[in-house]
């Protein structure tokens, strides 16, 4: 069929009308590489509405994207106006996390560029990279670039804990030498795959339990620590939320059967090794008030003299924080009325525990710095006043 030159000028100018409705994307939006999440709910011209990606679990706010511009210019990426009940769910009080070496190095963008649920960011020309975050990841190449770096330590010592459901190794650190004179330490990070800033902080503890310093032998005198970094390790890579994951996630997993083989094989080495010290690192909600400071969370009483051991731990940090860090530790222990398998709970009503306790500390809260060095610095703190805190147990009174 031949058609008229009336028929294809309507057709040309169909297309154009179309292609003025739904313009090309200025951007290319990818997730597929490690931490990596987002939901693209629409790409067009030089918006791009964005949203966290929950894979069939309860809504959360992380999310993880790389963006590669196809011609220079302004985007603005803009996210649900309310992500888990509350306005600008999706966006730090610091901006979003950037990075303009495919995640290697990162920043917070800070607040010039936001307008309630949307950010922009001015692409300087076509093929331009650019990773943006919710919050400044910590993945497996960061975890391997500090053992790297510190693998001729010889009081460092890496181990397997077990393998993930999908077949990843779990890391087990181990920090000075089982002793009768050593009481055994458990600090553990990532039950929620999410919470990145805790790990740069724990990285910051254990580098301190490691050195040279006056603390760290002091420290490794008295106890040995075990340390596992990514107890969500699935979670961590494949860029899941991993808080409130169906039927329960990581952190609720601390009942007689578990699910998840990481706190299986958690519990298993507590009966080799009888913990008497259990410090599990999160982070809180991320722009909620009353969660922009650190705080302890735990039981009260249990242990019998725990909030006596965490207040004299908390004074200790506050201590020794610079002024730039999140105000804190706060103690907010309480008395035992959530009775979900937690693992401060777990490890605070097993006998032979002195403190058992969550940390959590914050995203990015106004005016304070938590940037990957801070963070490492404030892990640095964490440890010496470990060491200056004089534990009190049932035995010692």
């Amino acid at each position: 069929m031949q058609l008229s030159i009336s028929s294809v000028a309507l057709i040309i100018a169909a297309t154009a009308l179309s292609a003025a409705d739904h313009p090309q994307p200025a951007v290319k939006i990818s997730t597929t590489f490690p931490g990596g999440n987002v939901l693209v709910e629409r790409n067009e011209g030089d918006s791009v509405q964005i949203a966290p990606d929950p894979r069939g679990d309860s809504p959360w706010f992380y999310w993880y994207f790389e963006a590669t511009a196809t011609k220079p210019g302004r985007v603005n990426f803009v996210l649900p106006e309310k992500v888990v009940g509350f306005k600008n769910g999706a966006i730090g009080f610091q901006g979003p996390a950037i990075s303009h070496d495919l995640g290697r190095t990162w920043s917070w963008m800070g607040t010039d560029n936001i307008n309630e649920n949307a950010f922009f960011y001015d692409f300087k020309k076509a093929d331009d990279k650019v990773c943006f975050a919710v919050t400044i990841p910590y993945l497996q190449p960061d975890l391997e670039k500090f053992l790297k770096e510190n693998s001729k330590n010889e009081h460092l010592k890496q181990s397997v804990l077990t393998k993930s459901r999908h077949g990843r190794d779990v890391e087990l650190l181990q920090i000075g030498q089982p002793g009768p004179q050593r009481q055994a330490v458990l600090v553990t990070c990532r039950h929620h795959a999410c919470e990145t800033i805790a790990s740069h902080v724990l990285e910051g503890f254990l580098f301190e339990a490691i050195s040279d310093s006056p603390a760290a032998i002091e420290f490794r005198k008295k106890y040995v620590l075990f340390a596992v970094p990514f107890v969500d390790k699935d979670g961590v890579e494949e860029g899941d939320q991993g808080k409130n994951r169906k039927p329960h996630d990581h952190n609720r997993d601390y009942a007689e059967k578990s699910i998840y083989p990481e706190v299986q094989a958690i519990k298993e080495l507590d009966q080799a090794q009888k913990f008497q010290f259990a410090l599990d690192f999160h982070c809180p909600m991320l722009v909620m008030a009353d969660h922009q400071v650190m705080y302890f969370v735990g039981a009260k009483e249990h242990p019998r003299y725990n909030f006596d051991n965490v207040t004299e731990f908390a004074g200790w940090i506050k201590k020794g924080l610079p002024k730039t860090a999140p105000v804190g530790p706060l103690v907010w222990l309480r008395a035992e009325d959530d009775a979900s398998p937690k693992n401060s709970r777990y490890f605070g009503f097993k006998e032979g525990v002195i403190m058992s306790a969550t940390l959590e500390i914050p995203f990015a809260p106004k005016g304070k710095l938590t940037d990957p060095q801070s963070c490492r610095t404030y892990g640095q703190v964490m440890l010496r006043a470990f060491v200056e805190t004089h534990f009190v147990s049932v035995k010692s009174k």
